[in-house]
C-alpha cells in the first residue's frame, strides 16, 4: 500500500493525527506524521527556523519512504509544496487537506489576508520573531465543529508559530506531472471554502472530497479524512 506522510499545519504539530493514523492503518495503509521543526516536540528555536528548514525535514522523512503521497494540512500545503519543488522524485503525490496552495513567489502571509472572512486573521497576533494566537478565538477559528473537550485538548498542545517561514516567498515550481488533490472542509473558518476552492482551481489540483466541517476534520471527521485519504492513496500502490 502507498505511504502516506503527513504534515501538520501552523501552531499544531504531528500530535494533530493521532486520530487519522489508527484509521488508515486498519485500513492496510502505512502513514508517518512528523513534526516540522519548532512544533510538537521539536525544540528548534524559532529565530533559527526558515522555509528551508520545513522543506529539508520534509524531504529527509520522505527521503526514508519514497515515493510519498504527502498530505499537508493548512500551512502544511506550503511546505509540502516547496519541498516537492526542490525534490519532486521524492513525491508520489501531494493532498492539501483544508490548506493554502500557493503558487511560486506567494508566501504564507499573503495568502492569509487574502482570504475572506477569515477568522485567523484576527486570531494571530504577529510579534518580531512570531506568530501567537488569541487563545479566546481560537475554538471557533480552527474547531469549531469538535467537542469541547477535543477543541480544550488541541488548544493546550498548540505552540507559538516561526514568523521568517510565513513571510519567506516558496521558490521554484511543481512539475506539471506531480499529481495534486484537495480536500475542502466546507464549515472552515480559517481558510473559508471559498478561498480554498479559489487556490485549487488556480492550480490546477484535483477536487478529491468535501467535508461538511471545521478546520480540523483529523478531530472532527477522522474517519471521512482517513476514507478520503485512503482511495486517493491506493492509486499509487
Amino acid at each position: 500500500m502507498a505511504t502516506l506522510l503527513l504534515i501538520h499545519g501552523s501552531w499544531h504539530g504531528a500530535w494533530c493525527w493521532e486520530r487519522l493514523l489508527p484509521a488508515l492503518a486498519a485500513a492496510g495503509h502505512e502513514a508517518r506524521a512528523i513534526d516540522l521543526p519548532g512544533h510538537g516536540e521539536d525544540e528548534t528555536p524559532l529565530p533559527e527556523i526558515d522555509l528551508a528548514a520545513y522543506t529539508r525535514c520534509i524531504q529527509q522523512a520522505a527521503e526514508a519512504m519514497a515515493p510519498v503521497v504527502a498530505v499537508g494540512h493548512s500551512m502544511g500545503g506550503l511546505a509540502i509544496t516547496a519541498a516537492a519543488a526542490e525534490r519532486p522524485e521524492l513525491f508520489a503525490a501531494l493532498v492539501y487537506v483544508c490548506a493554502f496552495v500557493p503558487v511560486e513567489g506567494e508566501n504564507l502571509t499573503v495568502l492569509a489576508q487574502a482570504a475572506p472572512d477569515s477568522e485567523l486573521i484576527g486570531a494571530a497576533e504577529i510579534g518580531a520573531e512570531s506568530i501567537s494566537l488569541r487563545p479566546e478565538l481560537t475554538t471557533s477559528a480552527f474547531y469549531g465543529e469538535c467537542s469541547e473537550a477535543d477543541a480544550r485538548t488541541a488548544r493546550d498542545r498548540l505552540r507559538t508559530e516561526p514568523l521568517i517561514p510565513a513571510i519567506q516567498p516558496v521558490p521554484g515550481g511543481l512539475p506539471e506531472a506531480l499529481p495534486r488533490a484537495y480536500v475542502e472542509c466546507l464549515r472552515d473558518r480559517s481558510i473559508p471554502v471559498a478561498h480554498q476552492r479559489f487556490m485549487r482551481d488556480r492550480g490546477g489540483v484535483e477536487a478529491l472530497a468535501s467535508l461538511d466541517t471545521d478546520h480540523s476534520p483529523f478531530l472532527s471527521m477522522p474517519g471521512d479524512l482517513a476514507a478520503a485519504l485512503g482511495a486517493y492513496a491506493r492509486r499509487y500502490d
